[in-house]
């Protein structure tokens, strides 16, 4: 059909629309997926992955020339996987815009504060390790490794698929960082890998050791959890409510426009910037700079949600509607992401892969039990469980744990997850700025990059080994966490804490 019609960016989209639809047949009939309550959407992304050419399309070509049968390659789907990357920046603005409208409720108590200080502590403790070990590799095993590589173990666990391959697509642009942007798309769907299939089974340990304050069995969770499609009886919760008049405007329709909004000031912002940075001859910070395109927005939004506040016009937005438009754009996001990782990248890579990603999910299990009880007062598994989700994938990951732990968030631990994620932004944003310190040591020539001074190399890790100190010991002073004995234990009893 014609292409002047747009029919491939259509098509692709409808087939990843197909993804989610085929992720959600398959959650709800296969056992193995609802014991471990998988997500659609990493479900539907892993079939689309599977599906694409590089993954069974080589897979068969190398069997029929090794077997002498035909070949199927050529009856997989090829997706731009460029394509498939912008939808994730884009989409990734879309969510925070969207969050940042909703109206906030404030932090309960002295446990919401240390969940925030403990995560945004244990994030940087992610980065220091998977940082170091990256430049460790790459002056060792692998020299071919650029020196940003061990961040994108903390960005995709810490900080989801969207950010993860923002940045990295960004150096990947500018310093010719070969398929830095797929590697991050690699390392988030290994983070949705430890939440998913080492979260529930701990879940499933914490409530048979009475570790839980609500949970004492499983029975709590009806089959429409386990199936992730409510049953034709069930009392289904509602979506949000309307703030327009639908003879005037549909409200979801009002509500996009919104975020639209926010995207075309955002947009008007940051072309000025641009411009400015490119007469002053910084031109290497554009690609970086654009990188952070969704904090700009999610700034932006806040002080128009501020304002709106003030003029008493926020009654126009509901945080219902929001959170799905939200939700919406996380599943689309997390399908286009995974399906756009490559097998060839991940052969490549796959030794420094797995050995930085095992580094971080050991260190971010460890650490978030070890945490619970000697930091904060009530709910600590509760609160353990929906850390480790958050920092193993997003906040979304880290409900979906918390909800077989507190299937109707009577605990306060939802709210101050939610908390949680908005002082982990401020106190984990130099964490985002000293990732990108090494760059100032390459220089590019052509379509390669050298090194030119590695000395950045170890600023860098030596500025994260500093944040870390500093957050622990503001962790320390303020009384938030007691360093109580044996330090070696993972979980402390009730008599110990």
């Amino acid at each position: 059909m014609s292409t002047t019609l747009g029919w491939d960016i259509v098509v692709e989209l409808s087939i990843l629309c197909a993804f989610l639809l085929f992720g959600s047949f398959l959650r709800a009939r296969v056992k193995f997926f609802q014991n471990f309550l998988v997500p659609v959407a990493l479900i539907g992304g892993f079939m689309a992955m599977l599906s694409n050419e590089s993954f069974l399309g080589k897979l068969t070509g190398m069997l029929a020339r090794n077997f002498s049968f035909a070949s199927l390659e050529g009856i997989f789907i090829h997706f731009d996987v460029d394509r498939l990357g912008i939808y994730v920046y884009h989409l990734l603005s879309v969510t925070f815009i969207a969050m940042a409208f909703r109206g906030r409720g404030g932090a309960k108590g002295r446990d919401a504060v240390a969940m925030g200080i403990g995560s945004s502590t244990l994030y940087a403790l992610q980065g220091f390790i998977s940082i170091g070990l990256g430049l460790l590799l790459m002056y060792t095993f692998f020299p071919g490794l650029f020196p940003t590589f061990g961040a994108l173990a903390p960005l995709g666990f810490g900080q989801g698929p969207g950010l993860t391959y923002s940045i990295a697509h960004g150096w990947e642009e500018s310093f010719n960082f070969a398929h830095a942007g797929n590697l991050g798309l690699t390392m988030a769907a290994l983070g949705y890998f430890w939440a998913c299939f080492l979260g529930v089974p701990i879940v499933n340990i914490g409530i048979r050791k009475g570790w839980c304050a609500l949970v004492k069995d499983k029975s709590h969770l009806s089959t429409d959890v386990y199936k992730g499609i409510f049953s034709r009886e069930s009392t289904r919760p509602e979506a949000g409510r309307l703030t327009t008049s639908s003879e005037a405007v549909e409200s979801f329709a009002f509500h996009g426009a919104l975020i639209g909004m926010m995207f075309l000031i955002t947009y008007l912002l940051m072309k000025v910037v641009v411009t400015l940075l490119l007469k002053i001859g910084a031109a290497g910070f554009v690609s970086t700079l654009e990188g952070f395109y969704f904090i700009f927005a999610t700034l932006l939004t806040l002080l128009v949600r501020k304002i709106m506040q003030m003029v008493k016009l926020d009654h126009i937005i509901d945080d219902g509607i929001m959170s799905r438009i939200a939700g919406f754009s996380v599943d689309f996001l997390v399908v286009a992401a995974i399906a756009a990782i490559s097998l060839d990248v991940v052969m490549q890579f796959i030794t420094p892969i797995l050995i930085t990603s095992l580094a971080v999910g050991l260190i971010t299990l460890f650490f978030c039990f070890w945490y619970a009880k000697r930091s904060f007062t009530s709910y600590h598994f509760e609160r353990a469980i929906a850390i480790y989700g958050m920092l193993t994938g997003t906040i979304n990951t880290g409900l979906i744990l918390l909800r077989m732990v507190d299937p109707e968030y009577k605990t306060p631990v939802a709210q101050d997850l939610v908390f949680t994620s908005a002082i982990s932004l401020p106190l984990c944003f130099p964490l985002l700025l000293f990732i990108n310190w090494p760059l100032k040591g390459v220089e590019v020539t052509g379509d390669t990059w050298m090194t030119s001074d590695p000395s950045f190399y170890w600023q860098t890790l030596f500025a994260i080994g500093i944040m870390y100190v500093i957050l622990l010991i503001v962790y320390r002073a303020t009384g938030l966490i007691r360093l109580k004995r044996p330090w070696r234990k993972l979980w402390l009893e009730d008599t110990e804490s």
